[in-house]
């Protein structure tokens, strides 16, 4: 309700659309994982590609938790806001030299994820120590665009693969302190989060030089049901390992959630510029569009739409679309809202994960302001709104 009740003010005193957070939200999923997996035998890294905004990311490191990069631009947004280097992964794929370089120089964690890669680090950078990104097989996600292990995945080394990193790695002085690895983002079961562990922990005893197992992320969030991922069966079942493998208290347990501690705390507000009632369907057109919220259009991912203007009376069956030309550009087919009807004000929840983070300037339309509601419930600007100064800035006018 602190949402609904912020946004309908804000939205009588500047444009809308507009991302809405609550730090609330956040510090509550962060207080979950902090009490399940404590210090000092787990390590939590926030993967920021779910959402960089720097006031976002300055509560989640305020809170001791570190930061999984995944650009060199990511890396600078995290240095910017005073990330401890120490506290900082560089977990990229597809490493140009530029990026290894950066990484090294600013003596960063790197996580390291093919032969290629290693062997430009042993040319360069011989005594420098990394984390080995391991493809298990084990992939699993929301979507076949997240699965990020397994025979189709771009990600990690191969099993058959370990073999030989370790030997380029030991003749280039190069100590491997971790391994990593990711099976994908969104699945609400824990059981391939589990699978992937077991192997993983099983895979460690190959290496000497060990200080942690990265176990990744991809922590699932309910959209529709809102049902809790279990938190208590991974860690129950990390305990388990540890005790069965033998391994000590000196190597930590690294968990990745991104989606997870964000996922809730945002909404996209946005207004009804159109009602069509045709024969067949009802549509609600809104001032946004794939644009500023990718995942219904690429994923097909359903999340709960309110109007929060005229929440009660009759209600009718609505198709919710934006306004970008493109057929594609909808939100949720066959929802049931109040009766609907223009200037009318709609919140699309749970839209703080891979929001404003996948937003484009398609159409040539300007990206929304983000504003976040503090812990003491102020509310303050964020980020502006885009203007068409923005975009065209880098335009290059050299034609006469």
């Amino acid at each position: 309700m602190e949402i609904i009740r912020t946004a309908q003010i804000l939205a009588n005193n500047t444009e809308t659309p507009f991302y809405l957070y609550s730090e609330i939200a956040i510090k509550e999923k962060i207080n979950l994982l902090r009490e399940r997996f404590p210090n000092p035998l787990y390590e939590i890294l926030y993967a920021m590609k779910a959402n960089s905004n720097p006031e976002i990311l300055k509560i989640i490191i305020g809170s001791g938790i570190g930061i999984d990069a995944c650009s060199i631009e990511e890396l600078q947004i995290a240095q910017l806001i005073g990330t401890d280097s120490n506290k900082i992964y560089y977990n990229a794929d597809c490493l140009t030299d530029k990026e290894i370089d950066y990484a090294v120089s600013n003596k960063l964690n790197l996580v390291v994820g093919s032969i290629d890669a290693i062997e430009f680090l042993a040319q360069r950078y011989s005594g420098y120590s990394i984390h080995l990104r391991v493809n298990s097989g084990v992939g699993s996600g929301h979507s076949d665009s997240v699965v990020t292990n397994g025979e189709l995945s771009k990600f990690g080394v191969s099993l058959y693969e370990i073999d030989k990193a370790i030997e380029i790695c030991a003749a280039a002085s190069i100590s491997i302190t971790g391994i990593h690895s990711h099976i994908g983002s969104g699945d609400l079961s824990p059981d391939s989060y589990i699978a992937n562990a077991k192997i993983m922990v099983e895979l460690s005893k190959k290496f000497t030089s060990l200080k942690s197992i990265n176990f990744g992320g991809g922590f699932g969030f309910d959209y529709k049901n809102g049902q809790s991922f279990d938190l208590d069966n991974i860690f129950s079942s990390f305990n388990q390992l540890r005790e069965s493998s033998g391994i000590g208290n000196d190597v930590k347990f690294i968990l990745e959630p991104g989606r997870y501690l964000v996922a809730s705390s945002g909404s996209l507000i946005a207004r009804v510029c159109s009602v069509k009632n045709g024969i067949m369907r009802k549509y609600i057109g809104l001032d946004t569009g794939f644009n500023h919220f990718a995942r219904c259009f690429l994923y097909n991912a359903w999340h709960e739409i309110v109007n929060i203007t005229s929440n009660e009376g009759p209600t009718y069956l609505y198709d919710v679309v934006g306004n970008l030309c493109q057929s594609g550009d909808v939100f949720a087919r066959q929802r049931m809202l109040a009766k609907t009807k223009r200037g009318d004000l709609i919140c699309i929840k749970d839209t703080g994960a891979y929001g404003y983070a996948m937003s484009s300037n398609f159409n040539s339309r300007c990206r929304p302001a983000e504003y976040l509601i503090d812990s003491t419930g102020n509310t303050q600007l964020i980020r502006r709104a885009e203007s068409i100064e923005d975009i065209i800035t880098t335009h290059i006018q050299g034609r006469k």
